[in-house]
C-alpha cells in the first residue's frame, strides 16, 4: 500500500494506492492520525486502490466520525467499481460523499 498526503491549510488530500488491507488499514490511519490537526476537510482518492477490507473500511468511518465532530467534510472520488462494490454491499454508498 502507498499513502501519498498532502496537507493544504485546513484541507487534506489522501491518495490511495494498492490493497487497503487490515496492515495498511493501519499504516493509513496512523497517516491520517499524523496529519490531521487543524483539518476540516478530508478528499480520498482512490483511483489506484485495488482492494479494501473491513479494516479499511473502519479507517474511512473513523475519518468520516472526525470530520462530523468538526463540522467538516470527508469526501472520496475516483472509486473504482470493484470498490464501489464494497461499499453498497456494507452500506457506506448511503452516508460517504461520493464524487
Amino acid at each position: 500500500m502507498i499513502i501519498h498526503t498532502k496537507k493544504e491549510e485546513s484541507h487534506m488530500t489522501i491518495m490511495l494506492e494498492g490493497e487497503l488491507n487490515t496492515p495498511a488499514a493501519a499504516q493509513f490511519e496512523a497517516s491520517y492520525e499524523q496529519n490531521k490537526s487543524g483539518i476540516n476537510e478530508v478528499s480520498i482518492d482512490m483511483q489506484k486502490l485495488t482492494y479494501i477490507t473491513s479494516a479499511g473500511l473502519r479507517v474511512l468511518l473513523a475519518i468520516r466520525q472526525d470530520m462530523d465532530d468538526v463540522n467538516g467534510q470527508m469526501t472520496v472520488y475516483q472509486v473504482p467499481d470493484e470498490i464501489m462494490d464494497v461499499f453498497e454491499v456494507a452500506g457506506f454508498s448511503t452516508f460517504l460523499n461520493i464524487q
